[in-house]
């Protein structure tokens, strides 16, 4: 497949082809890897693939060298595995202490903190993709809490979201095309507009920041509002990265869909 001048170049330094590799000849001895880090992960984890970059390393234009950004990835893979089975609660932790650590920081240095606060929910009415093991933990905390969970409203957004054949969200959705009642997550109280799963909410949800305002928050069947401002922490990027690039077949599958499986296979043990 021909690379477009503005893809990632296929040589694995995340710049821009036409700033990059366009023009080079072709060669046969280009080296594989960046560095070691590069090596590990794509022979432990990626097989091949590229990962699943998210937040400040693809939303911001940043000249960090790739060797940085693939030694970021290895250190947070590497941890997030060693953690065990209970690796999403503690990186949980850690992304939530980062992001306290990076606004007090940024409070000192007299930059504007992050607009959200309780009651601010415009976010919550999209689409929420999570990992497989985020999943089995709402639906346990919401068993253990006794949150109820509408599976009607979940089978019901499924219509409004593109899969292709392996059940992957495709980024298309016809999401406002449903009732407002029915764009709202699950897990939002419409009373008072805050989440019911506070404690356990996905990874995406905590570093959704929204930096003057949440007006502008809505994405519109899955494009995001032009006058949207969000605040892109690199360590929580770097962090996020590595989990969703290790849960790459689950997070797809969106945060209903990984429920209603969840619904399916607790029903079947029952």
């Amino acid at each position: 497949m021909k690379t477009g001048h503005d893809d990632h170049c296929t040589c694995d330094s995340y710049k821009k082809y036409k700033s990059h590799c366009a023009g080079r000849p072709a060669s046969n001895t280009v080296k594989k890897y960046i560095n070691e880090a590069h090596e590990w992960m794509d022979k432990k984890i990626l097989k091949g693939r590229y990962p699943d970059l998210y937040g400040f390393l693809i939303l911001v234009d940043h000249n960090i060298p790739a060797e940085e950004i693939w030694d970021q990835l290895r250190f947070w893979s590497e941890q997030y595995i060693d953690f065990g089975e209970d690796r999403t609660r503690l990186c949980h932790r850690i992304i939530d202490e980062t992001i306290e650590y990076q606004a007090e920081a940024d409070r000192r240095e007299g930059f504007r903190p992050a607009f959200c606060h309780k009651g601010c929910s415009n976010c919550c009415y999209q689409p929420v993709a999570c990992t497989d093991e985020e999943a089995r933990l709402i639906y346990r905390f919401c068993s253990e809490y006794e949150i109820d969970i509408d599976y009607k409203k979940l089978e019901r957004q499924q219509a409004f979201i593109e899969f292709d054949s392996d059940n992957n969200f495709t980024g298309r959705t016809t999401w406002n095309n449903q009732p407002e009642e029915d764009q709202a997550c699950v897990f939002l109280d419409r009373l008072d507009e805050t989440c019911r799963i506070w404690q356990m909410r996905p990874f995406v949800c905590r570093v959704h920041l929204a930096e003057k305002t949440d007006r502008h928050c809505r994405s519109h069947n899955g494009v995001p509002d032009p006058e949207a401002a969000g605040i892109h922490y690199p360590a929580c990027s770097y962090i996020l990265s590595s989990i969703f690039t290790i849960h790459h077949d689950s997070m797809g599958k969106m945060m209903g869909q990984l429920l209603l499986n969840e619904k399916m296979k607790n029903a079947h043990i029952t």
